[in-house]
């Protein structure tokens, strides 16, 4: 990765003004999303775990996830309390943090590449601890004692026509003799109709998380874009007495 040429500066000034856009931009919606999952301990190699379908609104700049299906399954678990990894802030807060100037992101170019047949510039950051709003947290309370606020780095893929971001990659910075010994992850970003309007919205996901020996990986398809409606209840009275 080398510094920043003028116009490679400008063109990341036109990404971050697009990125900080974006979420104030997104409608209310809903959206099916499925999380696969797959586990690894020590060598026994990897093993499905389960898959688990979430309804997602996204409503008033606000991402809601109610767990639907377990392996197809009805379920009345909550989503962030179902035990392993799952992840949230794929629409706009991630993408956001790393482009909000309080940030103070380190960006460097890598190069130009083609991603989905569309022409895109390369470039890596890094958010140090100090500016970070990245926490990562371990165990089934996800209690403040069990959490920690880490710095992160990764690479960001900006289309050079739409100066949009289409893919979003995260490595954490972990301390040394946390639970958790490494957390990536990885978003990608295309278009999707909601309403009769285009939206750039997520629509695969990948995450990886390592605990001593433990291993889990998530793989997220977001699918079935829709515009929000409020959800209305319909009751039944009692039905008719027979004469």
């Amino acid at each position: 990765a080398q510094q920043l040429e003028p116009e490679q500066a400008s063109l990341l000034e036109q990404a971050r003004e697009a990125a900080l856009r974006y979420s104030n931009s997104l409608p209310d919606f809903l959206c099916t999303e499925v999380v696969r999952r797959i586990h690894a301990q020590g060598h026994s190699g990897w093993r499905d775990l389960d898959t688990l379908t979430v309804k997602l609104s996204y409503f008033g700049h606000r991402e809601d996830y109610k767990l639907i299906e377990i392996d197809g399954k009805p379920t009345l678990l909550e989503y962030e309390f179902v035990a392993g990894a799952v992840s949230t802030g794929e629409f706009g807060t991630r993408l956001y943090s790393v482009f909000d100037p309080r940030s103070q992101g380190d960006f460097r170019w890598k190069g130009w590449s083609t991603l989905r047949e569309r022409r895109v510039d390369q470039f890596s950051y890094r958010i140090a601890r100090a500016n970070s709003n990245y926490r990562l947290a371990y165990g089934p309370e996800l209690a403040e004692q069990n959490a920690i606020v880490v710095a992160y780095h990764g690479d960001v893929y900006v289309d050079e026509e739409t100066h949009m971001a289409l893919r979003l990659t995260l490595r954490a910075e972990i301390p040394h003799g946390f639970p958790i010994n490494s957390n990536e992850s990885s978003v990608d970003y295309e278009f999707a109709a909601v309403g009769g309007k285009q939206y750039l919205l997520p629509s695969h996901a990948y995450s990886r998380a390592k605990s001593g020996r433990y291993a889990a990986e998530n793989d997220v398809e977001f699918r079935e874009y829709r515009k929000f409606q409020a959800e209305s209840s319909v009751t039944f009275g009692p039905p008719p007495e027979k004469e």
